[in-house]
């Protein structure tokens, strides 16, 4: 299981914990895909980020991709693909899709879910994809991104987890 936690509004990494009753390591043979669901917990909130904490806090559907290295969703430091820009700038998740799907047709992506937008960004919050993410040993790696309102500009996410 995928668990994350925002540790600050321009984060530049999630935490990720183990839970439940699953063994850290995965004893699953390589040849065989594997599904992970995912869940991202909410903690940015005014009590723990005071400084100019905007009153119509929330976040934008999550976008997730299972994908080879052959793939870059996003990076610190990168130029951002048109999908990109629109989850940053609007939090429209769309293009990103398109983008995604065509990746799946030339093998650097293997899966993608989506999981709902949280409408106030209080502590606690959750997003949960509706079904789990599938990765293989072709496809080890997860992307993620989300807009983080009001900002036009304010993203959060994952990239080339392993």
């Amino acid at each position: 299981i995928i668990s994350s936690f925002l540790n600050c509004a321009l984060a530049d990494s999630f935490n990720f914990e183990h839970i439940g009753d699953s063994p850290q390591n995965s004893d699953v043979s390589t040849n065989q895909g594997v599904g992970y669901s995912i869940t991202f917990t909410n903690q940015w909130t005014e009590d723990n980020h005071p400084f100019r904490y905007p009153s119509s806090d929330h976040w934008s559907r999550f976008v997730y991709a299972s994908h080879s290295s052959d793939y870059v969703m996003w990076e610190d430091g990168g130029t951002a693909s048109g999908g990109v820009e629109n989850v940053a700038e609007i939090g429209s998740t769309g293009t990103l899709l398109r983008e995604i799907a065509g990746k799946k047709n030339e093998g650097s992506v293997l899966d993608e879910v989506v999981g709902s937008g949280i409408g106030k960004a209080s502590e606690g919050a959750t997003s949960i994809p509706g079904e789990d993410l599938c990765a293989d040993a072709s496809h080890p790696y997860v992307s993620g991104i989300s807009m983080i309102a009001p900002s036009p500009d304010w993203i959060s996410g994952l990239y080339k987890l392993r």
